[in-house]
């Protein structure tokens, strides 16, 4: 599953960033500081300059100048957008899942996930049982 797939999750902040510098540089951009502030410079003192570099380091030149431009003198607020990318992950799990065990058992397989993942096997087992509809990325209650 690629983030395009879960942009529907994605706060609004965190879509409008995507929409500016692309999705791939905004994700680099959410893994860095999600979460988190940052005073976005204007680049015209040293502290601005720190702060582009900083910037410039994780996103690129050519972003950071999109950014600074669009955001310049104001604090960012950098969403975490965990809903989206638990939903990445969930299916990553799942389409792992369904790989592994053609050849293994299904608990070998899950056992596996939870240590590559670093969550629960109880956990893997839960995500497993919910269906999720691969067009929207929601999830689906059960039928009865």
């Amino acid at each position: 599953m690629k983030l395009e797939q879960v942009q529907h999750l994605l706060p609004e902040m965190a879509q409008l960033i995507a929409s500016l510098i692309g999705l791939p540089k905004a994700l680099k951009l959410i893994e860095a500081w999600g979460g988190t502030t940052f005073p976005v410079s204007k680049n015209q003192r040293r502290q601005g300059q720190i702060r582009y570099e900083a910037l410039a380091e994780v996103v690129g030149v050519d972003a950071a100048d999109i950014l600074t431009r669009h955001f310049g003198g104001e604090v960012l607020a950098i969403p975490r957008c965990a809903a989206a990318l638990r939903a990445m992950r969930n299916q990553q799990i799942r389409d792992s899942f369904d790989s592994l065990s053609r050849h293994h058992p299904a608990s070998h397989a899950v056992h596996q996930l939870a240590r590559q993942y670093q969550i629960t096997e109880r956990q893997v087992w839960s995500i497993l049982k919910t269906a999720t509809d691969r067009t929207t990325g929601e999830q689906q209650g059960a039928l009865f």
